[in-house]
């Protein structure tokens, strides 16, 4: 992936409309492409950010997989790292630290 590339696959979002932001780019989930990716949200402290994850065992709703994007905020988080993960009852699907 080219800097340009990177620069252009990272979207900001203030709190107010964060999880607009998360549910408009989860749709990409339902494409027949994404069908092995869930868009996962990771929270440290104060700091969240939103990242895809590929998924190598489980669904888009529980289970684990690769990180599959560079953190931008979140930087203990390493590009294919093993994330854990599942979907609460609102459909925002959460790190889970197990």
């Amino acid at each position: 992936m080219s800097k340009s590339e990177e620069l252009t696959n990272v979207v900001y979002s203030c709190s107010k409309h964060g999880m607009e932001t998360y549910f408009t780019v989860k749709e990409f989930e339902k494409k027949p492409e994404a069908k092995d990716y869930v868009y996962v949200r990771f929270k440290d402290g104060e700091q969240v950010e939103s990242m895809w994850v590929k998924i190598h065992d489980g669904t888009q709703q529980h289970g684990h997989g690769e990180l599959n994007n560079i953190p931008v905020k979140l930087l203990d988080r390493k590009l294919g790292e093993t994330i854990h993960y599942t979907t609460d009852k609102e459909g925002v699907t959460w790190e889970r630290k197990d």
